[in-house]
Protein backbone atom coordinates (compact mmCIF):
# COMPACT_ATOMS: atom_id res chain seq x y z
CA UNK A 1 0.00 0.00 0.00
CA UNK A 2 1.88 3.33 -0.89
CA UNK A 3 2.25 4.96 2.41
CA UNK A 4 1.72 8.94 0.56
CA UNK A 5 -2.21 8.01 0.00
CA UNK A 6 -4.24 9.47 2.52
CA UNK A 7 -8.01 9.00 2.50
CA UNK A 8 -10.61 11.07 2.63
CA UNK A 9 -11.72 9.40 6.33
CA UNK A 10 -7.89 9.17 7.33
CA UNK A 11 -4.79 7.97 6.31
CA UNK A 12 -4.07 4.86 4.38
CA UNK A 13 -1.53 3.80 4.20
CA UNK A 14 15.43 6.74 4.98
CA UNK A 15 16.23 7.54 1.65
CA UNK A 16 16.12 5.66 -1.81
CA UNK A 17 19.30 4.50 -3.11
CA UNK A 18 20.66 2.86 -6.18
CA UNK A 19 18.34 -0.33 -5.82
CA UNK A 20 15.26 1.87 -5.40
CA UNK A 21 13.78 5.13 -7.03
CA UNK A 22 13.97 8.72 -8.20
CA UNK A 23 12.37 11.24 -10.04
CA UNK A 24 12.55 13.63 -13.48
CA UNK A 25 11.12 16.88 -13.05
CA UNK A 26 10.72 19.12 -15.89
CA UNK A 27 11.97 21.70 -13.40
CA UNK A 28 10.51 25.33 -13.86
CA UNK A 29 7.56 26.45 -12.28
CA UNK A 30 5.14 25.09 -15.19
CA UNK A 31 6.60 21.95 -15.96
CA UNK A 32 7.68 18.62 -14.92
CA UNK A 33 6.55 14.32 -12.14
CA UNK A 34 6.90 8.65 -11.63
CA UNK A 35 7.03 5.64 -9.93
CA UNK A 36 9.91 3.27 -8.20
CA UNK A 37 11.78 0.21 -9.79
CA UNK A 38 13.92 -2.20 -7.94
CA UNK A 39 17.83 -2.56 -9.10
CA UNK A 40 20.07 -5.10 -7.95
CA UNK A 41 22.00 -5.03 -4.75
CA UNK A 42 24.59 -3.06 -3.99
CA UNK A 43 27.59 -3.95 -4.13
CA UNK A 44 29.66 -6.54 -2.00
CA UNK A 45 32.59 -4.28 -0.35
CA UNK A 46 32.11 -4.36 3.35
CA UNK A 47 31.93 -0.14 3.94
CA UNK A 48 31.50 2.68 1.52
CA UNK A 49 34.37 3.67 0.16
CA UNK A 50 35.70 7.50 0.01
CA UNK A 51 36.78 8.68 -3.50
CA UNK A 52 35.58 8.59 -7.01
CA UNK A 53 34.92 10.78 -9.70
CA UNK A 54 31.08 10.06 -10.80
CA UNK A 55 30.45 11.23 -14.46
CA UNK A 56 26.35 12.16 -15.09
CA UNK A 57 25.50 12.30 -18.52
CA UNK A 58 22.06 14.75 -18.14
CA UNK A 59 19.86 15.85 -21.24
CA UNK A 60 19.86 19.36 -20.41
CA UNK A 61 22.29 22.22 -19.38
CA UNK A 62 21.60 24.04 -15.86
CA UNK A 63 21.63 27.02 -17.30
CA UNK A 64 21.83 29.03 -14.25
CA UNK A 65 24.06 27.49 -11.06
CA UNK A 66 21.53 29.16 -8.63
CA UNK A 67 18.74 27.23 -6.87
CA UNK A 68 16.87 30.25 -5.61
CA UNK A 69 16.37 31.53 -9.44
CA UNK A 70 14.11 29.70 -11.69
CA UNK A 71 16.08 26.35 -12.77
CA UNK A 72 16.12 22.96 -14.75
CA UNK A 73 15.88 19.88 -12.99
CA UNK A 74 19.34 19.25 -13.57
CA UNK A 75 20.08 22.62 -12.28
CA UNK A 76 18.31 22.13 -9.10
CA UNK A 77 19.85 18.48 -8.67
CA UNK A 78 23.64 20.14 -8.96
CA UNK A 79 22.70 22.97 -6.48
CA UNK A 80 20.99 20.10 -3.79
CA UNK A 81 24.69 19.27 -3.66
CA UNK A 82 26.11 22.76 -2.84
CA UNK A 83 23.41 24.46 -0.34
CA UNK A 84 22.06 23.17 2.62
CA UNK A 85 18.40 24.26 3.98
CA UNK A 86 17.22 25.00 7.35
CA UNK A 87 14.68 21.56 7.52
CA UNK A 88 14.80 18.31 5.38
CA UNK A 89 11.88 16.36 4.69
CA UNK A 90 11.71 12.95 4.85
CA UNK A 91 10.84 11.50 0.95
CA UNK A 92 8.87 8.44 2.46
CA UNK A 93 6.90 9.95 5.17
CA UNK A 94 6.87 13.80 4.49
CA UNK A 95 7.95 14.54 7.95
CA UNK A 96 9.92 17.46 7.99
CA UNK A 97 12.68 17.53 10.35
CA UNK A 98 16.06 19.43 11.65
CA UNK A 99 18.69 20.62 9.24
CA UNK A 100 20.51 23.94 9.48
CA UNK A 101 17.72 25.01 11.93
CA UNK A 102 17.87 22.60 14.87
CA UNK A 103 14.31 23.48 15.94
CA UNK A 104 11.48 26.06 15.56
CA UNK A 105 8.50 27.11 16.82
CA UNK A 106 5.20 28.18 14.93
CA UNK A 107 2.69 30.25 16.34
CA UNK A 108 -0.74 29.06 17.04
CA UNK A 109 -2.49 30.73 13.04
CA UNK A 110 1.17 29.40 11.35
CA UNK A 111 2.00 33.31 10.54
CA UNK A 112 5.30 33.29 12.45
CA UNK A 113 8.35 31.17 12.48
CA UNK A 114 11.34 31.23 14.86
CA UNK A 115 13.99 28.91 14.15
CA UNK A 116 17.08 28.23 16.23
CA UNK A 117 20.03 27.43 14.01
CA UNK A 118 23.01 25.67 14.36
CA UNK A 119 26.07 27.38 15.64
CA UNK A 120 28.83 25.07 13.85
CA UNK A 121 27.70 25.61 10.08
CA UNK A 122 30.14 27.63 7.93
CA UNK A 123 29.92 28.47 4.07
CA UNK A 124 32.56 27.06 1.75
CA UNK A 125 33.83 30.89 1.51
CA UNK A 126 34.72 30.86 4.98
CA UNK A 127 31.81 32.83 6.37
CA UNK A 128 29.75 31.80 8.88
CA UNK A 129 26.06 30.63 8.80
CA UNK A 130 23.43 33.26 11.26
CA UNK A 131 20.25 34.43 11.93
CA UNK A 132 21.44 37.71 9.84
CA UNK A 133 22.35 35.13 6.45
CA UNK A 134 18.72 33.78 6.45
CA UNK A 135 17.52 37.36 6.86
CA UNK A 136 19.47 38.13 3.82
CA UNK A 137 18.23 35.12 1.95
CA UNK A 138 14.85 35.46 2.62
CA UNK A 139 15.15 39.60 1.72
CA UNK A 140 17.32 38.07 -1.53
CA UNK A 141 14.52 35.91 -2.64
CA UNK A 142 12.01 39.07 -2.50
CA UNK A 143 14.45 41.12 -4.44
CA UNK A 144 14.38 38.72 -6.70
CA UNK A 145 11.13 38.88 -7.80
CA UNK A 146 9.64 36.90 -11.17
CA UNK A 147 13.31 35.92 -11.03
CA UNK A 148 12.44 33.31 -8.20
CA UNK A 149 9.25 31.91 -9.61
CA UNK A 150 9.61 28.72 -6.87
CA UNK A 151 10.45 29.97 -4.21
CA UNK A 152 9.10 33.74 -4.34
CA UNK A 153 5.35 32.16 -3.39
CA UNK A 154 6.76 30.39 -0.45
CA UNK A 155 7.52 33.56 1.09
CA UNK A 156 4.35 35.77 -0.78
CA UNK A 157 2.88 38.04 2.58
CA UNK A 158 5.90 38.20 4.19
CA UNK A 159 6.27 40.66 6.85
CA UNK A 160 9.47 40.65 8.03
CA UNK A 161 12.74 38.01 9.01
CA UNK A 162 13.80 39.63 12.26
CA UNK A 163 17.24 38.66 13.70
CA UNK A 164 16.83 37.70 17.38
CA UNK A 165 20.41 36.47 18.08
CA UNK A 166 23.24 35.46 15.92
CA UNK A 167 21.52 31.99 15.75
CA UNK A 168 17.68 32.73 16.41
CA UNK A 169 15.39 34.60 13.59
CA UNK A 170 11.69 34.57 13.50
CA UNK A 171 9.79 35.00 10.00
CA UNK A 172 6.35 36.76 10.03
CA UNK A 173 3.97 36.81 7.20
CA UNK A 174 0.90 39.25 7.15
CA UNK A 175 -1.82 35.68 7.16
CA UNK A 176 -1.40 32.28 8.10
CA UNK A 177 1.08 30.47 6.00
CA UNK A 178 0.78 26.86 7.02
CA UNK A 179 2.45 25.78 3.87
CA UNK A 180 6.00 27.57 4.96
CA UNK A 181 7.92 25.22 6.99
CA UNK A 182 7.89 22.64 4.42
CA UNK A 183 8.85 25.36 2.06
CA UNK A 184 12.03 25.03 4.12
CA UNK A 185 13.51 22.30 3.12
CA UNK A 186 13.38 22.71 -0.94
CA UNK A 187 16.21 23.43 -2.91
CA UNK A 188 14.88 26.43 -3.92
CA UNK A 189 15.10 27.52 -0.34
CA UNK A 190 18.29 26.53 0.30
CA UNK A 191 20.48 28.44 2.02
CA UNK A 192 23.45 30.95 0.17
CA UNK A 193 26.22 33.43 1.54
CA UNK A 194 25.20 36.73 2.94
CA UNK A 195 27.57 37.77 -0.62
CA UNK A 196 25.84 35.45 -2.79
CA UNK A 197 22.24 36.64 -1.77
CA UNK A 198 23.05 40.32 -2.49
CA UNK A 199 24.17 40.14 -6.11
CA UNK A 200 21.93 40.39 -8.83
CA UNK A 201 20.32 37.82 -10.54
CA UNK A 202 22.49 37.96 -13.84
CA UNK A 203 25.66 37.79 -11.15
CA UNK A 204 24.56 34.76 -9.33
CA UNK A 205 23.94 32.99 -12.83
CA UNK A 206 27.79 33.63 -13.81
CA UNK A 207 29.55 33.21 -10.27
CA UNK A 208 27.39 30.30 -9.06
CA UNK A 209 26.06 30.22 -5.48
CA UNK A 210 27.92 29.70 -2.76
CA UNK A 211 26.73 27.12 -0.23
CA UNK A 212 27.33 24.99 3.09
CA UNK A 213 26.82 21.73 1.14
CA UNK A 214 29.15 19.09 0.68
CA UNK A 215 30.28 19.95 -2.37
CA UNK A 216 31.39 23.10 -3.92
CA UNK A 217 30.94 24.53 -7.94
CA UNK A 218 34.53 23.94 -9.58
CA UNK A 219 33.56 24.85 -12.96
CA UNK A 220 30.56 25.83 -15.64
CA UNK A 221 31.02 25.29 -19.05
CA UNK A 222 27.52 26.34 -21.00
CA UNK A 223 26.21 23.56 -22.70
CA UNK A 224 29.69 21.16 -21.77
CA UNK A 225 29.58 20.10 -18.36
CA UNK A 226 29.36 21.30 -14.88
CA UNK A 227 31.59 19.99 -12.21
CA UNK A 228 31.25 19.90 -8.31
CA UNK A 229 34.28 18.74 -5.70
CA UNK A 230 33.87 17.23 -2.27
CA UNK A 231 33.99 20.02 0.12
CA UNK A 232 36.96 19.49 3.29
CA UNK A 233 35.43 19.31 6.83
CA UNK A 234 31.97 19.27 6.13
CA UNK A 235 30.26 18.14 9.52
CA UNK A 236 26.48 18.82 9.07
CA UNK A 237 24.84 16.44 7.38
CA UNK A 238 21.04 16.30 7.96
CA UNK A 239 19.78 13.16 10.68
CA UNK A 240 18.65 11.04 7.58
CA UNK A 241 22.17 11.02 6.20
CA UNK A 242 23.99 7.47 5.88
CA UNK A 243 27.46 8.84 7.49
CA UNK A 244 28.71 11.82 8.92
CA UNK A 245 31.42 13.99 7.79
CA UNK A 246 33.05 14.55 4.61
CA UNK A 247 31.13 13.17 1.20
CA UNK A 248 32.38 10.12 0.05
CA UNK A 249 32.43 11.18 -4.00
CA UNK A 250 35.82 13.11 -5.01
CA UNK A 251 34.05 15.64 -7.60
CA UNK A 252 30.79 14.95 -10.26
CA UNK A 253 30.59 15.84 -13.26
CA UNK A 254 27.42 16.31 -15.16
CA UNK A 255 28.33 16.30 -18.51
CA UNK A 256 25.62 17.67 -21.39
CA UNK A 257 24.45 14.52 -23.65
CA UNK A 258 21.03 16.28 -25.34
CA UNK A 259 20.90 13.15 -27.11
CA UNK A 260 19.50 9.88 -25.78
CA UNK A 261 21.25 7.55 -28.11
CA UNK A 262 24.83 9.38 -27.24
CA UNK A 263 24.20 9.21 -23.38
CA UNK A 264 23.40 5.45 -23.86
CA UNK A 265 26.12 5.02 -25.67
CA UNK A 266 28.42 6.57 -23.35
CA UNK A 267 26.91 4.72 -21.06
CA UNK A 268 26.86 1.33 -22.66
CA UNK A 269 31.07 2.49 -23.12
CA UNK A 270 31.67 2.80 -20.07
CA UNK A 271 32.47 6.68 -20.57
CA UNK A 272 30.03 7.67 -18.07
CA UNK A 273 28.79 5.88 -14.96
CA UNK A 274 24.76 6.66 -14.71
CA UNK A 275 22.24 9.22 -17.13
CA UNK A 276 19.26 10.71 -16.63
CA UNK A 277 16.05 10.41 -18.98
CA UNK A 278 16.47 6.69 -19.69
CA UNK A 279 13.90 6.37 -22.65
CA UNK A 280 12.00 3.20 -23.12
CA UNK A 281 13.38 1.93 -25.89
CA UNK A 282 16.75 2.02 -24.12
CA UNK A 283 15.42 0.53 -20.80
CA UNK A 284 15.59 -2.72 -22.19
CA UNK A 285 19.68 -2.47 -22.86
CA UNK A 286 20.53 -0.38 -19.29
CA UNK A 287 18.22 -3.18 -16.66
CA UNK A 288 21.02 -6.19 -15.64
CA UNK A 289 23.95 -6.69 -17.61
CA UNK A 290 26.26 -4.47 -15.11
CA UNK A 291 23.15 -1.77 -15.09
CA UNK A 292 20.16 -0.70 -12.83
CA UNK A 293 17.58 1.55 -13.17
CA UNK A 294 16.40 4.25 -10.55
CA UNK A 295 13.68 5.64 -10.55
CA UNK A 296 11.16 8.18 -8.76
CA UNK A 297 7.45 9.56 -9.44
CA UNK A 298 7.41 13.22 -8.56
CA UNK A 299 5.65 14.71 -6.40
CA UNK A 300 3.32 17.52 -6.46
CA UNK A 301 0.87 18.25 -9.27
CA UNK A 302 0.56 15.87 -11.88
CA UNK A 303 1.48 16.48 -15.75
CA UNK A 304 -1.98 17.51 -17.02
CA UNK A 305 -3.61 18.76 -19.82
CA UNK A 306 -4.02 23.07 -18.38
CA UNK A 307 -6.73 25.04 -19.84
CA UNK A 308 -7.59 28.46 -20.33
CA UNK A 309 -10.97 28.34 -18.73
CA UNK A 310 -11.65 31.74 -20.72
CA UNK A 311 -11.33 30.17 -24.33
CA UNK A 312 -14.60 30.05 -26.75
CA UNK A 313 -14.06 26.35 -26.99
CA UNK A 314 -12.62 25.16 -23.40
CA UNK A 315 -15.34 27.29 -21.81
CA UNK A 316 -17.45 24.81 -22.69
CA UNK A 317 -17.46 21.99 -19.34
CA UNK A 318 -18.60 19.29 -21.65
CA UNK A 319 -15.54 20.21 -23.79
CA UNK A 320 -13.58 19.72 -20.87
CA UNK A 321 -15.40 16.54 -19.43
CA UNK A 322 -15.04 14.78 -22.73
CA UNK A 323 -11.43 15.47 -22.95
CA UNK A 324 -11.13 13.92 -19.41
CA UNK A 325 -12.61 10.87 -20.95
CA UNK A 326 -10.94 10.65 -23.88
CA UNK A 327 -7.49 10.21 -22.42
CA UNK A 328 -5.75 6.28 -22.36
CA UNK A 329 -3.32 6.66 -19.40
CA UNK A 330 -2.68 3.14 -20.20
CA UNK A 331 -1.04 4.34 -23.49
CA UNK A 332 0.57 7.01 -21.88
CA UNK A 333 2.45 5.49 -19.48
CA UNK A 334 3.47 2.56 -22.47
CA UNK A 335 4.88 5.52 -24.41
CA UNK A 336 6.49 7.47 -21.61
CA UNK A 337 8.15 3.89 -20.07
CA UNK A 338 10.28 4.52 -17.25
CA UNK A 339 10.21 8.20 -17.52
CA UNK A 340 6.31 7.84 -16.05
CA UNK A 341 4.12 6.60 -13.38
CA UNK A 342 0.69 6.32 -13.34
CA UNK A 343 -1.39 9.59 -10.74
CA UNK A 344 -4.37 9.09 -9.02
CA UNK A 345 -6.00 12.27 -9.51
CA UNK A 346 -4.12 15.68 -9.45
CA UNK A 347 -1.97 15.15 -7.07
CA UNK A 348 0.90 12.12 -7.54
CA UNK A 349 1.15 9.42 -5.44
CA UNK A 350 4.44 10.71 -3.83
CA UNK A 351 3.07 14.03 -2.78
CA UNK A 352 2.09 13.85 1.15
CA UNK A 353 -1.44 13.72 1.74
CA UNK A 354 -2.37 12.79 -1.71
CA UNK A 355 -5.46 10.28 -2.58
CA UNK A 356 -6.91 8.02 -4.61
CA UNK A 357 -9.51 10.21 -7.49
CA UNK A 358 -9.07 7.39 -10.36
CA UNK A 359 -13.01 7.20 -10.25
CA UNK A 360 -12.59 10.62 -12.57
CA UNK A 361 -9.88 9.15 -14.37
CA UNK A 362 -11.43 6.17 -16.23
CA UNK A 363 -11.10 6.02 -20.06
CA UNK A 364 -14.19 5.98 -22.24
CA UNK A 365 -14.05 7.22 -25.37
CA UNK A 366 -18.02 6.24 -26.45
CA UNK A 367 -19.31 8.39 -23.34
CA UNK A 368 -16.55 11.30 -24.66
CA UNK A 369 -18.38 11.18 -28.13
CA UNK A 370 -22.30 10.73 -26.53
CA UNK A 371 -21.13 13.80 -24.31
CA UNK A 372 -20.22 16.21 -26.94
CA UNK A 373 -22.84 14.87 -28.96
CA UNK A 374 -25.42 15.74 -26.37
CA UNK A 375 -24.18 19.32 -26.47
CA UNK A 376 -24.27 20.06 -29.79
CA UNK A 377 -20.71 19.31 -31.57
CA UNK A 378 -22.01 17.27 -34.80
CA UNK A 379 -18.86 15.83 -35.78
CA UNK A 380 -18.05 17.47 -39.56
CA UNK A 381 -17.06 16.03 -42.57
CA UNK A 382 -13.59 15.88 -42.00
CA UNK A 383 -14.14 14.36 -38.57
CA UNK A 384 -13.93 17.36 -36.38
CA UNK A 385 -16.59 18.15 -34.34
CA UNK A 386 -18.52 21.74 -35.19
CA UNK A 387 -21.05 24.00 -32.63
CA UNK A 388 -22.95 27.35 -34.14
CA UNK A 389 -20.22 27.84 -36.65
CA UNK A 390 -16.87 26.86 -34.27
CA UNK A 391 -14.88 24.20 -35.03
CA UNK A 392 -13.56 21.69 -31.87
CA UNK A 393 -9.87 22.86 -32.99
CA UNK A 394 -7.47 23.91 -29.32
CA UNK A 395 -4.57 25.50 -30.23
CA UNK A 396 -1.97 23.76 -27.97
CA UNK A 397 2.04 25.11 -27.59
CA UNK A 398 4.03 23.12 -25.33
CA UNK A 399 7.69 22.68 -24.48
CA UNK A 400 8.17 19.17 -23.03
CA UNK A 401 6.49 15.83 -22.79
CA UNK A 402 6.16 15.56 -26.75
CA UNK A 403 5.57 11.89 -26.90
CA UNK A 404 2.56 12.62 -24.90
CA UNK A 405 0.86 15.60 -26.94
CA UNK A 406 1.58 13.24 -30.13
CA UNK A 407 -0.53 10.50 -28.18
CA UNK A 408 -2.93 13.28 -26.98
CA UNK A 409 -3.39 14.57 -30.62
CA UNK A 410 -4.67 11.27 -31.85
CA UNK A 411 -6.64 10.29 -29.23
CA UNK A 412 -8.82 13.22 -29.20
CA UNK A 413 -9.00 13.23 -33.14
CA UNK A 414 -10.95 9.91 -32.57
CA UNK A 415 -13.72 11.85 -30.72
CA UNK A 416 -13.92 15.01 -32.85
CA UNK A 417 -11.29 17.50 -31.29
CA UNK A 418 -7.80 18.46 -33.01
CA UNK A 419 -4.83 19.54 -31.18
CA UNK A 420 -2.84 22.67 -32.96
CA UNK A 421 0.30 21.47 -31.46
CA UNK A 422 3.44 23.39 -31.56
CA UNK A 423 6.45 22.16 -29.52
CA UNK A 424 8.22 25.83 -28.27
CA UNK A 425 11.77 26.47 -26.71
CA UNK A 426 10.74 27.79 -23.03
CA UNK A 427 10.89 31.34 -23.61
CA UNK A 428 8.46 31.57 -26.11
CA UNK A 429 6.15 29.24 -24.48
CA UNK A 430 5.88 31.56 -21.85
CA UNK A 431 5.35 34.67 -24.27
CA UNK A 432 2.16 32.27 -25.75
CA UNK A 433 0.93 32.07 -22.17
CA UNK A 434 0.94 35.22 -21.31
CA UNK A 435 -0.75 36.68 -24.61
CA UNK A 436 -3.33 34.45 -23.64
CA UNK A 437 -2.56 32.68 -27.52
CA UNK A 438 -3.39 29.59 -26.51
CA UNK A 439 -6.63 27.28 -25.28
CA UNK A 440 -4.41 24.35 -24.06
CA UNK A 441 -1.51 23.34 -23.06
CA UNK A 442 0.46 20.10 -20.87
CA UNK A 443 2.32 21.87 -17.48
CA UNK A 444 2.61 20.55 -13.57
CA UNK A 445 4.34 21.59 -10.60
CA UNK A 446 6.88 19.71 -8.57
CA UNK A 447 6.46 20.48 -4.73
CA UNK A 448 6.13 17.70 -1.78
CA UNK A 449 3.44 19.60 -0.12
CA UNK A 450 -0.30 19.66 -0.97
CA UNK A 451 0.43 23.68 -1.18
CA UNK A 452 1.45 23.26 -4.52
CA UNK A 453 -2.54 22.76 -5.80
CA UNK A 454 -2.80 26.87 -4.29
CA UNK A 455 0.75 27.13 -6.56
CA UNK A 456 -0.62 26.14 -9.91
CA UNK A 457 -4.34 26.82 -9.43
CA UNK A 458 -4.71 30.56 -7.72
CA UNK A 459 -5.89 32.92 -9.84
CA UNK A 460 -3.80 35.47 -7.81
CA UNK A 461 -0.83 36.71 -9.59
CA UNK A 462 -0.44 35.46 -13.44
CA UNK A 463 -3.09 33.33 -13.74
CA UNK A 464 -2.49 31.72 -17.04
CA UNK A 465 -5.25 29.32 -16.67
CA UNK A 466 -7.84 32.25 -16.36
CA UNK A 467 -9.59 30.77 -12.98
CA UNK A 468 -12.08 32.36 -11.68
CA UNK A 469 -14.04 29.90 -9.30
CA UNK A 470 -14.47 31.47 -6.58
CA UNK A 471 -15.21 28.76 -4.15
CA UNK A 472 -11.96 27.07 -5.76
CA UNK A 473 -10.24 30.13 -4.85
CA UNK A 474 -11.42 29.79 -1.15
CA UNK A 475 -10.76 26.46 -0.49
CA UNK A 476 -7.28 27.28 -1.88
CA UNK A 477 -6.53 29.79 0.81
CA UNK A 478 -7.92 27.65 3.14
CA UNK A 479 -5.60 24.97 3.22
CA UNK A 480 -2.96 27.66 3.32
CA UNK A 481 -4.12 29.19 6.24
CA UNK A 482 -4.85 25.92 8.04
CA UNK A 483 -2.47 24.73 10.73
CA UNK A 484 -3.63 21.61 11.37
CA UNK A 485 -1.79 19.24 9.01
CA UNK A 486 -5.04 16.57 8.99
CA UNK A 487 -7.36 19.32 8.12
CA UNK A 488 -5.35 20.80 5.64
CA UNK A 489 -5.43 17.25 3.95
CA UNK A 490 -9.11 17.12 3.83
CA UNK A 491 -9.77 20.79 1.87
CA UNK A 492 -6.92 19.35 -0.16
CA UNK A 493 -9.27 16.61 -1.05
CA UNK A 494 -11.89 18.71 -2.07
CA UNK A 495 -9.79 21.08 -4.23
CA UNK A 496 -9.02 17.97 -5.87
CA UNK A 497 -12.47 16.43 -6.24
CA UNK A 498 -13.95 20.25 -7.32
CA UNK A 499 -11.06 20.11 -9.76
CA UNK A 500 -12.41 17.16 -10.90
CA UNK A 501 -15.41 17.26 -10.99
CA UNK A 502 -15.33 20.63 -13.07
CA UNK A 503 -12.95 19.08 -15.42
CA UNK A 504 -10.67 22.16 -15.08
CA UNK A 505 -7.15 20.20 -15.55
CA UNK A 506 -6.98 16.61 -17.16
CA UNK A 507 -4.26 14.53 -15.01
CA UNK A 508 -2.15 12.88 -17.36
CA UNK A 509 0.55 11.16 -15.57
CA UNK A 510 3.24 12.09 -12.69
CA UNK A 511 6.85 11.99 -14.64
CA UNK A 512 9.68 9.99 -13.36
CA UNK A 513 13.56 10.68 -12.69
CA UNK A 514 14.59 8.00 -14.69
CA UNK A 515 18.57 7.30 -14.46
CA UNK A 516 20.68 4.62 -15.36
CA UNK A 517 23.72 3.63 -12.99
CA UNK A 518 26.65 1.13 -13.49
CA UNK A 519 27.50 -1.36 -11.21
CA UNK A 520 29.41 -0.72 -8.57
CA UNK A 521 28.25 3.28 -8.20
CA UNK A 522 26.17 2.96 -4.94
CA UNK A 523 23.61 4.85 -2.77
CA UNK A 524 22.69 6.70 -5.81
CA UNK A 525 20.26 9.03 -3.89
CA UNK A 526 16.93 11.47 -4.00
CA UNK A 527 15.40 13.73 -1.72
CA UNK A 528 11.70 14.43 -1.20
CA UNK A 529 11.21 16.67 -4.34
CA UNK A 530 12.58 13.95 -6.35
CA UNK A 531 16.20 15.67 -7.16
CA UNK A 532 19.65 14.02 -6.41
CA UNK A 533 21.12 13.87 -3.58
CA UNK A 534 25.00 12.36 -3.78
CA UNK A 535 26.00 13.17 0.10
CA UNK A 536 26.18 9.27 0.64
CA UNK A 537 26.59 8.08 -3.10
CA UNK A 538 30.29 5.88 -3.10
CA UNK A 539 31.59 3.86 -5.78
CA UNK A 540 33.90 0.77 -6.04
CA UNK A 541 37.39 1.50 -6.74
Amino acid sequence: MNPYLASRRGHRGGRLTAVAGATLAVGVALAGCAGSADGPETSATAEPTPGGDLIIGTYLDPTCIDNQQLGTNVSLSITRQLVDSLTEQDPETGEVTPWLAESWEVNEDSSAFTFALRDDVTFSDGSEFTAQVVKDNIDGIVALGAKAPIAGPYVAGLEAATVIDDHTIEISFSRPNAQFLQATANIAMGMVSSETAAMTADERCAAGVVGTGPFVLESYTANDATVITKREGYDWAPPAADHDGDAYLDSVTFQVLPENSVRTGALLSGQIDAMDSVQQQDEGSLSGNGFSMVTRANPGFAVSVMFRLDSEVVSDPAVRQAMMMGVDRADVLTVLGPTGAETLGVLTPTTPGADDFSEFLEYDPEGAVELLEDAGWAEGDDGIREKDGVRLELEFPYFFDGPVVELLQQQYAEIGIRLNTSQMVVADFLVALESDSFDATVGNLTRADIDVLRSTLSNTGTNYYSLADADLQSLLEAQAAEPDPATRVEIAGDIQESVLENAYVVPLHALAAAYAVRDGVNDLQFEASSRLWLYDTWMVP
